[in-house]
């Protein structure tokens, strides 16, 4: 299911986008160049400039067209498809902050909806749902000195979906407000590297992470427990790896 997204990506755009100079090749023009696509005349200029245009020798990386590629052009931090907003929002399987989707995949299609995402300007950042409302939290930076534990912006009714973490950047997550030691007793952890930096957050942690700090009420004292006990905030706090414990505010 996580591939199936990209592929009808794939597929839709091909067969119906309009095709103009982005400055952001397919990953394989490589070898599409190599079969000839680029003096293919089956297919038109504006196409070829739109997903080889660098490639060939018609486009610039900025997305201007160079004097062998003539016609209209489009800028580089600009989404090539329509639907960006829609695919970047899907809770199930956000196009933005998904692992299984590269970097290029993301710049060819989705360069302005997806550009915290394809070139962070911080180390951290986590992605709450509501419902199918998909959202990225406001992204900080890991800092040099141990800090204090920040809200995650979670309550009832929103759950923690995904969290981003920059190479160097580890983020943990507790279930009490002020933890006195950050060094152990998380929840959960997540470890940013050169290869995986977004991470999705189980069901089963946000259940747990509910439950560890319940807000005690009158009624939970009844014989029989209550079907929905109170659920707290989680809180959230990124560390720098083999420097020792440091907060990050979010």
């Amino acid at each position: 299911m996580q591939f199936f997204l990209p592929t009808v990506v794939f597929l839709a755009l091909v067969s119906g986008t309009a095709a103009q100079c982005t400055g952001n090749d397919h990953p394989n023009c490589r070898d599409w160049k190599n079969n000839g696509y680029c003096t293919n005349t089956a297919q038109t200029m504006d196409t070829r400039k739109k997903y080889c245009g660098v490639s060939c020798g018609f486009c610039n990386t900025d997305g201007t067209q160079t004097s062998a590629g003539g016609g209209a052009n489009l800028t580089a931090c600009a989404d090539a498809n329509a639907n960006c907003d829609k695919w970047a929002k899907n809770t199930t399987n956000a196009f933005c902050a998904n692992q299984n989707i590269t970097k290029d995949q993301k710049t060819l299609f989705c360069a302005k909806t997806c550009a915290f995402e394809i070139n962070p300007t911080a180390d951290c950042a986590m992605y709450t749902a509501t419902g199918t409302d998909f959202a990225r939290g406001t992204p900080s930076n890991k800092t040099a000195t141990p800090g204090t534990a920040v809200k995650s912006g979670v309550k009832t009714g929103t759950t923690l979906n995904r969290v981003f973490a920059k190479s160097g950047c580890t983020v943990k997550l507790f279930a009490v407000e002020a933890p006195t030691d950050t060094s152990t007793g998380e929840a959960a952890m997540f470890v940013g590297n050169t290869t995986t930096n977004f991470f999705p957050v189980a069901e089963a942690n946000n259940e747990g992470l509910s439950f560890l700090r319940v807000l005690m009420t009158e009624a939970d004292w009844r014989e029989d427990p209550p079907i929905l006990p109170t659920i707290t905030t989680y809180y959230l706090t990124p560390i720098l790896g083999f420097l020792g414990p440091i907060w990050l505010k979010i």
